[in-house]
C-alpha cells in the first residue's frame, strides 16, 4: 500500500481561520485525550463500559461535529486506529484530514472513463432518425408521463419515438417552410410544431397521411422562433395554451380547445391539401417583452410563471407570471452582456442557469435578479444548449464547438468535459438536446441522434463484474468501521470500504505460495484478523495496517484435506491473546489460543465426536465439563461424554455415512451458551454448556442415504436470537459460508461465566473424591434438562415477556430452511418461492435485531424474510413468516453474504469472482467491488441489472397465495333450475316474480344458487405431433368433455307446430299410397303434407 502526500487541489475541506481554529483544534485534542484514556484503561482491564463509551461512530461525530461533515470517514477510521492499537504513540491533528495518506491509483481512478457521469463509450446513435435527405433534427421533446420522444426536422417531418427509440409513427408536412421548434400538447393528446409563418397541430394517433391527422393554422404575424406548450392540470374543458417567440421580440400565447379541431371532412369531399384554420378563430394575447430575437421560450410548472430569452444585453431573460402577458405591468428581466441563447431550471436548487455569447454560465436566483449568485467559466465558445439532471444536480452545457461540460450545482465543479468527435461533414452543429431523466440519458440531436447513457446506469457491460481474478473462498464484515474482506482462491486479501467500494490494501500469499486461505474472521472490536489455510495454518493480523502477529505452524504432515479449515471464529483478541474457534474438514472443531509472551498459537481444545454416537441410540447426552487440563481459554471447559448406551464398536465402512462437521454455529448470551454443529448426513448436535447436554435434532426421513447424499445435507446453521441489549456481530463463515456469531457479552463478563465452574471444581478436588465431584457435577445438569424444554415452551408471563427463545436455522440441500427449538422441536418448514424448482441454500444471515432473515442457493438467488413476529411468539401458529422479495444477484453459486441492516444493504459474494453490493429493500443493484467509480447508495428508481442477470427482482405481495393466506373467490348467484322445480308447481314457467310481488313471494331468491365452478383441469392425452411442424407440436392437445345438451322448453307456437306436423303424419299412415319413395321422403323432409 503506497503512501503519498496530498497536494494543496486535492483538499476541498471547509476550515475555518484565525481563533476559531485553533478553539476546534483544542477540542479535538480533548478528545484525543478521552479516547487514548479509554484505550489505556481497556488494555489493562480496568475499564468498565458505561453511557460515555468513545466507540468510533461516536467519535466519528465529534470530528464531523468539529470540522464539518467533509471530513474524509477513511481518513478519520486510520486515525481512531492508530489510537486504538498504540495509545502511547504520536499523533498530528493534520492526520484526520487525510494529510499523507493516499492510494497510489486514487487519481488515476478519478479520471478513469468508468468514473466519469456520462459513459462516452457507450454513446448510441441512431442514423434513422426520422428525417429527409440533407435534414437535420430542430427539436426534440421529451414526454414523461408516456415516456416517448417527439422529434422534429428542419425540413418538416415529425416522428414519436418509443423509450427503446423505435419509430411508433411518423408524419410529412408538405409544401411547408422549415420548422423551428416543437411540444406536446398534454390536454389535446397532440403535436404542435411552428414554422416560420404558421402553427401545425398534428393528430399522432390518428393513421394516415399529413392531409388526414394534421391542421395548419395560419398566417401568424411576425417570423416565429420557438414554441412551449404551458402544462397545467387537467380541467373540464379540454385546452392547451402555448407560447410563441418571434424575431420582433415579441411573445405570443395561443389558446385550443378540443372544439377548434372538429372532425375532418369525408372521404368523398376531400381535399388533396392539409386542412388550413384562420388563426384569428383563436384566443391569442401577445406582449413585446424583448429589443431583438426571443430564441427560447419556456414555461416552468414548479414556478408557475414563463421564461423567455433573447440576445438583447438588456432584456436578456424574462421571468413572470403568464398574467403579465395580458397587461403592461413591469415584468422581472434579467440582463446579461450580449444576451442568452438558452436557460434551465433546477428545482431542488432553486436556480436558473443561464448561458450565451458570453461563454459563461450564470445562476440566478428566481427572485433575485439584480446579482447572480453564481458563475461558471470554462467554455471557449458560444453557448447554445442548457438542460438539468434533477437527481443528481448536474448541469449539462453545450457549446457550438460540440463540447459538453458537466458542472455540479452544489459544488460548482466541473465534473466531466467530452466532445462529440464522431460527426461528419454534415454534422456540423447540434441543434437541440434533452435530458432523459426516466433512464439517465442525454439525447442530442443533429443529422443524427446521439444518446450518451449516465455511467451509473451502465455497469460495466464489457465484461462480467470481477473483484478479483479467481473464484471467491471468503467474504467477512468488519461492522464497526464498515469495511468488508474478501479472499479469492489464489490466496489474495482485499479490504474494501462498504459505503464507496473503495479499495483499502491487499495481502498475496497471505500464508505462503500455493497455499490456499479457505476462511476468515474478525475479533467483535474490529482491530484483528485471523485467517486459516487448506494445511491447517491459522495467522493473526493487524487489520487496520494488514500486518503479521502470530502464526499457528504446520505440525507435521497430514493426508489429504485433513486439516483443511472450514470455518472459524474470532473469541477474543486483546492484547496479546487470541482465542480462535475452528472447524476442520475431518468434522474436528479446535480452539486455537495465543497468549502473550507466546511466539506461536497452539491447540488448547477440542470438542469430542458425537454425531456417530447419537445416531447409536444416544439422542440426548449428558455432559462432564470440567477445567481446561492444557490451558484456560475462557470459553469452554472440557467437554466428556456420559452415555446411557455403550455404542457398539464398529469400523468406519459400518458407521453411518457423512457424520463429519461441516458448518456450525455459536450463541452467547446471557443464559445462553449454545453451539450447534451440523453434519453433512443432516444431523444437528445442540451443543449445550449451561445445562450441559449434547443433543441430537432431526427430523423424520431428513437424513441422506448412501444413494443421494447430495440432497438433504445442511449447507449452514444461524441462530436467531433478539435479546433486550443485542450487540452481537456477524461473522461470515467461508466455505460453508455460514454466518457466525460473536460472543454478544463483553470479553469481561464471558470470561466469568466459566470462573465459577473452573473454582467450584478446584474446591470439590480438595474437598473429596474426584469420583464423587464428578458424579455430582454431571448429575443435576441432566435434571435441568429434562425441565428447559418444557421452561420455554410455556407462554411468557408478565416478568419473563421481554426475554427472547433462540431459534436454530438450518439451510438444507432440498432448498428448505428449517426452524428449532433449541430442545429438539421443529416449528417451521420454509420453503423459497423462486420461478424455479428447489435450489439447494448456500448461506444464510440475518441483522442485527433479527426482523429479516436472508438466503441465497446456488442458482444465485437472494430471499428475503420477514421474521419480526414469527421471533416474538416462536410457539403462536398465527405468526406467520413472510417471504417479501427474491432477486437473482449472481449467475452461478452464492458463497457467502451479509446484511448491514442500518444501511438497509446486502452483500452477496459468488464463484464467478465477483462481490457485488445491493439495496436490501427492493434487490435495486448497487455495483460491484471492484469497480472505478464510486458507490452511489441513495435511493433510485432505476431497475439497473448487471450483463450477466437478466431477471428483475420477484416481490411477494402481502395477498398473495405464497404469504400463507387463502384467495377467496366470489361468483354471482344464478337461478338453479333443479330448486325452482321443488319449490313451484309450474316447473316450467320461469317468470320472475314483479317488484310487487316480492313481498308475498321469495322462491326466486330461495332458488339462487352459487355456479358450478369447474375445479379440476383438463387432461393432456396428446402432445408433440410431429407433423404440426416444431412450434405448434410442442402445443399439448386437451380433451375436453362436451356437456349434456339441455333440452329447450317449448313454447306456445312451437307446441302448435308440433301437433300438426304429427296429425299430418298420422293421416299419411292410414291413406293410400299414390306417391312414389322418393316424394314422400322429399315431403317429409320439407315438411308439407302429401296430396290426397
Amino acid at each position: 500500500m503506497s503512501r503519498k502526500k496530498i497536494q494543496d487541489d486535492d483538499i476541498s475541506i471547509h476550515i475555518p481561520d484565525g481563533a476559531d481554529f485553533k478553539n476546534l483544534l483544542k477540542l479535538f485534542q480533548k478528545l484525543v485525550d478521552q479516547t487514548v484514556a479509554q484505550k489505556r484503561d481497556e488494555r489493562l482491564g480496568l475499564y468498565i463500559k458505561d453511557a460515555d463509551e468513545m466507540d468510533y461512530d461516536k467519535f466519528f461525530a465529534e470530528v464531523q461535529k468539529l470540522f464539518g461533515t467533509d471530513v474524509k470517514s477513511q481518513d478519520v477510521k486510520t486515525f481512531y486506529r492508530k489510537i486504538s492499537n498504540n495509545p502511547d504513540g504520536r499523533t498530528e491533528w493534520c492526520e484526520i484530514f487525510g494529510y499523507y495518506i493516499l492510494e497510489g491509483d486514487a487519481l488515476a481512478a478519478q479520471l478513469d472513463e468508468e468514473n466519469m457521469v456520462f459513459l462516452v463509450s457507450k454513446k448510441q446513435r441512431i442514423a434513422k432518425a426520422g428525417v429527409k435527405r440533407r435534414d437535420v433534427i430542430k427539436c426534440i421533446v421529451k414526454v414523461p408521463q408516456l415516456d416517448f420522444l417527439v422529434t422534429a426536422s428542419q425540413k418538416g417531418m415529425l416522428s414519436v419515438f418509443s423509450s427503446q427509440m423505435r419509430i411508433l409513427t411518423s408524419t410529412s408536412i408538405p409544401d411547408t417552410s422549415w420548422i423551428t421548434g416543437c411540444d406536446y400538447l398534454s390536454q389535446l393528446k397532440r403535436v404542435v410544431a411552428v414554422t416560420e409563418r404558421t402553427i401545425i397541430i398534428w393528430d399522432y394517433k390518428t393513421p394516415g397521411t399529413a392531409i388526414d391527422n394534421c391542421f395548419i393554422i395560419k398566417p401568424v404575424e411576425h417570423c416565429v422562433i420557438c414554441v412551449c406548450a404551458v402544462q397545467r392540470p387537467a380541467e373540464l374543458l379540454v385546452k392547451d395554451d402555448i407560447l410563441l417567440g418571434d424575431d420582433g421580440g415579441y411573445v405570443n400565447m395561443y389558446t385550443m380547445t378540443s372544439d377548434d379541431f372538429g372532425l375532418k371532412q369525408s372521404k368523398a369531399k376531400k381535399k388533396a391539401q392539409v386542412m388550413v384554420i384562420d388563426s384569428k378563430k383563436f384566443k391569442s394575447i401577445r406582449r413585446k417583452l424583448h429589443e431583438d430575437w426571443v430564441v427560447k421560450v419556456k414555461y416552468i410548472p414548479a414556478l408557475n410563471c414563463f421564461g423567455s430569452c433573447s440576445l438583447d444585453s438588456v432584456h436578456s431573460l424574462v421571468l413572470d407570471d403568464l398574467r403579465r402577458l395580458e397587461d403592461n405591468m413591469p415584468v422581472r428581466e434579467f440582463s446579461v452582456p450580449r444576451g442568452v441563447n438558452a436557460f434551465t431550471y433546477c428545482g431542488k436548487a432553486n436556480i436558473v442557469v443561464t448561458g450565451g455569447d458570453d461563454k459563461i454560465l450564470r445562476l440566478w436566483h428566481p427572485n433575485i435578479n439584480t446579482k447572480p449568485v453564481g458563475k461558471l467559466m470554462g467554455h471557449l465558445f458560444t453557448i447554445t444548449e442548457i438542460v438539468t439532471n434533477e437527481k443528481d444536480q448536474h448541469i449539462i452545457s453545450l457549446s457550438t464547438a460540440k463540447i459538453f461540460r458537466v458542472w455540479d450545482i452544489q459544488t460548482l465543479s466541473l465534473m466531466q468535459v467530452f466532445h462529440d468527435s464522431q460527426a461528419g461533414p454534415r454534422e456540423t452543429q447540434i441543434f437541440t438536446m434533452v435530458f432523459d431523466n426516466n433512464h439517465g440519458t442525454l439525447i442530442t440531436g443533429s443529422a443524427v441522434i446521439d444518446i450518451y447513457p449516465l455511467t451509473r446506469v451502465i455497469q460495466d457491460t464489457k465484461q462480467v463484474p470481477q473483484t478479483h481474478e479467481r473464484s471467491i473462498n471468503v467474504l467477512i464484515y468488519n461492522k464497526v468501521f464498515h469495511q468488508i474482506l474478501t479472499i479469492c482462491s489464489e490466496s489474495i486479501v482485499k479490504v474494501w470500504e462498504l459505503e464507496t467500494g473503495q479499495q483499502i490494501y491487499q495481502i498475496e500469499d497471505a500464508h505462503g505460495p500455493n497455499v490456499e486461505l479457505t476462511c476468515a474472521a474478525i475479533d467483535k472490536n474490529g482491530f484483528h484478523l485471523a485467517t486459516g489455510a487448506c494445511d491447517g495454518t491459522v495467522k493473526t493480523w493487524d487489520f487496520g495496517s494488514g500486518q503479521q502477529l502470530k502464526v499457528l505452524p504446520l505440525i507435521r504432515e497430514s493426508t489429504v484435506n485433513e486439516h483443511w479449515l472450514m470455518q472459524m471464529v474470532y473469541l477474543k483478541a486483546s492484547g496479546s491473546r487470541h482465542v480462535i474457534l475452528v472447524l476442520e474438514y475431518s468434522g474436528t472443531i479446535k480452539i486455537v489460543q495465543g497468549n502473550e509472551g507466546e511466539v506461536y498459537l497452539c491447540i488448547t481444545w477440542e470438542l469430542p465426536e458425537a454425531v456417530s454416537i447419537a445416531l447409536q441410540g444416544n439422542p440426548l447426552m449428558s455432559l462432564k465439563l470440567s477445567p481446561n487440563a492444557k490451558k484456560s481459554n475462557g470459553f469452554f471447559p472440557d467437554v466428556q461424554l456420559l452415555l446411557d448406551k455403550v455404542p457398539v464398536k464398529k469400523s468406519k465402512t459400518e458407521l453411518p455415512p457423512k457424520t463429519e462437521v461441516k458448518c456450525f454455529d455459536l450463541l452467547r448470551v446471557e443464559g445462553y451458551n449454545l453451539l450447534a454443529t451440523a453434519s453433512a448426513n443432516g444431523a444437528i448436535i445442540m451443543w449445550d454448556f449451561e445445562s450441559a447436554t449434547a443433543r441430537h435434532i432431526f427430523k423424520a426421513g431428513n437424513t441422506v442415504q448412501e444413494d443421494g447424499e447430495e440432497l438433504l445435507g445442511i449447507n449452514g446453521l444461524l441462530f436467531l436470537y433478539r435479546g433486550a441489549v443485542s450487540d452481537r456481530k456477524l461473522s461470515v463463515d467461508s466455505t460453508a459460508s455460514s454466518d457466525i456469531l460473536n460472543d454478544v457479552n463483553p470479553t469481561q463478563e464471558v470470561e466469568d461465566s466459566f470462573a465459577s465452574i473452573k473454582k467450584e471444581d478446584v474446591k470439590r478436588e480438595t474437598d473429596t473424591k474426584t469420583e464423587t465431584s464428578d458424579a455430582k457435577f454431571t448429575l443435576s445438569p441432566t435434571l435441568e434438562n429434562k425441565t428447559i424444554g418444557s421452561y420455554l415452551l410455556e407462554p411468557p408471563n408478565q416478568e419473563t415477556e421481554h426475554q427472547s427463545i433462540p431459534i436454530l436455522a438450518s439451510g438444507h440441500e432440498d432448498g428448505f430452511i428449517y426452524l428449532w427449538t433449541i430442545t429438539g422441536d421443529l416449528l417451521r418448514e420454509i420453503l423459497p418461492f423462486t420461478k424455479h424448482p428447489p435450489i439447494p441454500l448456500t448461506a444464510l444471515c440475518t441483522g442485527v435485531s433479527s426482523k429479516t432473515l436472508f438466503a441465497a442457493n446456488k442458482e444465485g438467488h437472494v430471499i428475503r424474510w420477514h421474521i419480526g413476529s414469527f421471533l416474538e411468539d416462536p410457539q403462536d401458529t398465527n405468526k406467520h413468516i413472510k417471504q417479501q422479495i427474491c432477486w437473482r444477484a449472481h449467475s452461478a453459486k452464492i458463497v457467502s453474504l451479509f446484511y448491514e441492516e442500518e444501511k438497509s444493504l446486502v452483500v452477496t459474494a459468488a464463484s464467478d469472482s465477483s462481490v457485488r453490493l445491493w439495496h436490501a429493500p427492493d434487490g435495486r443493484y448497487v455495483g460491484y467491488f471492484g469497480q472505478r467509480r464510486l458507490f452511489e447508495l441513495l435511493e433510485s428508481t432505476d431497475i439497473i441489472l448487471p450483463c450477466d442477470v437478466n431477471e428483475i427482482p420477484l416481490t411477494i405481495r402481502d395477498d398473495s397465495k405464497y404469504m400463507e393466506k387463502k384467495q377467496k373467490f366470489e361468483y354471482p348467484l344464478v337461478l338453479d333450475r333443479e330448486k325452482w322445480k321443488t319449490l313451484t308447481r309450474s316447473s316450467l314457467s320461469l317468470k320472475k316474480p314483479g317488484p310487487f310481488e316480492v313481498d308475498q313471494d321469495f322462491k326466486f331468491f330461495k332458488a339462487l344458487a352459487s355456479p358450478m365452478i369447474n375445479k379440476y383441469p383438463l387432461e393432456s392425452f396428446k402432445s408433440r405431433n410431429k407433423d404440426t411442424g416444431v412450434v405448434f407440436g410442442s402445443i399439448p392437445i386437451y380433451r375436453v368433455t362436451t356437456p349434456p345438451k339441455i333440452k329447450p322448453i317449448p313454447t306456445k307456437d312451437q307446441e302448435d307446430s308440433t301437433d300438426s306436423i304429427g296429425r299430418r303424419s298420422r293421416i299419411n299412415s292410414y291413406s293410400p299410397s299414390r306417391i312414389t319413395a322418393a316424394k314422400i321422403a322429399k315431403a317429409a323432409k320439407n315438411l308439407q303434407a302429401p296430396p290426397f
